[in-house]
């Protein structure tokens, strides 16, 4: 249960954060060919999914106890009739581009045992979660303790890519304590993942290289965030925040923030201040006049604050 009396959230610094790791917090090997791991990986995980299988019973007929948690286990011996789970997850093929350019496709599974009664939510919410992480030979890395929130972009790729296909609470009750209880209708799910949506050759605590990984999550609540910062050197950034948030900077509608970099500068637009590089911060141009409709002075279907062209360049014709 989430204390409300503490600003609502709890943020973690965990395992699943993308945030770059030292060479004396992170072990360093010969780096191997991507499309060759994909290809692994990916045979391990159907063959972890062809001979594992989830409670669904429990989630089609929840006892009274029921704690509404994903538990895996092998399909033998008293469980050898049950339904595995690679006949009951849906897939993702997602891009990735390499360091010689090329790009290599990896197969995202997701399992959605509860598939939850509110709005799902985009990559760029912030959402409050409970999750529990583990490698496919069952080994866990990382869990958390209570409710945590964390931004949907701000996680690896393939965790970030389950949270579009749950639905939050409808609710809940507060106790007089200060903390909750969520109304029995959120969903839950789980992902199974490539190393090339999640650390590929990078060793972490609990998680040795080129380990696919599997994440199981509640998800209790979404909400708007908005990420921008300036940049003040190469090692400093202030929070900047544009008005626009996270979830909404997805230019070219493709569902993930991550590739939109109007400016070519290195940031994507929901980290970038100034989407548009033109020197006038994003929150002065997107709704300069108040008016709730974003601008676009110069009528040329561009909006301002990705226009780098408005204002006019002086001198240009």
């Amino acid at each position: 249960m989430i204390n409300l009396k503490q600003a609502g959230v709890i943020l973690v610094g965990s395992l699943i954060f993308t945030a770059c790791s030292n060479d004396d917090d992170t072990q360093r090997i010969e780096i191997r060919d991507a499309a060759e791991v994909a290809l692994e990986d990916d045979a391990e995980i159907r063959s972890y999914l062809s001979t594992h299988f989830y409670n669904y019973e429990e989630f089609a007929n929840p006892p009274a106890d029921f704690d509404n948690k994903i538990v895996f286990d092998t399909i033998a011996g008293p469980n050898a009739g049950k339904t595995p789970m690679i006949e009951q997850v849906s897939t993702k093929v997602i891009p990735v581009r390499t360091g010689d350019g090329r790009s290599v496709d990896h197969t995202l599974y997701f399992l959605v045992a509860r598939e939850g009664i509110g709005e799902k939510p985009q990559l760029g919410h912030g959402v409050v979660v409970n999750y529990f992480g583990n490698l496919l030979n069952g080994n866990s890395f990382d869990s958390s303790v209570t409710e945590t929130f964390f931004t949907t972009l701000g996680v690896i790729r393939g965790y970030a890519e389950l949270f579009p296909n749950l639905g939050v609470s409808s609710g809940f009750t507060e106790n007089a304590d200060g903390t909750v209880n969520w109304n029995d209708d959120y969903g839950i799910g789980a992902v199974f993942i490539p190393s090339g949506l999640g650390y590929f050759s990078d060793a972490r605590p609990g998680i040795p290289s080129y380990s696919p990984l599997i994440f199981r999550t509640s998800l209790f609540s979404l909400e708007d965030v908005d990420q921008d910062f300036i940049r003040t050197s190469p090692t400093t950034q202030t929070p900047a925040p544009d008005g626009i948030p996270s979830h909404l900077e997805d230019v070219d509608g493709d569902g993930n923030p991550r590739n939109d970099d109007t400016d070519d500068d290195g940031l994507a637009n929901f980290e970038d201040a100034d989407d548009d590089g033109d020197g006038i911060l994003t929150e002065f141009e997107y709704d300069a006049d108040g008016d709730g409709v974003v601008d676009d002075s110069n009528g040329d279907g561009t909006p301002d604050y990705l226009d780098p062209e408005w204002p006019k360049v002086p001198g240009s014709s």
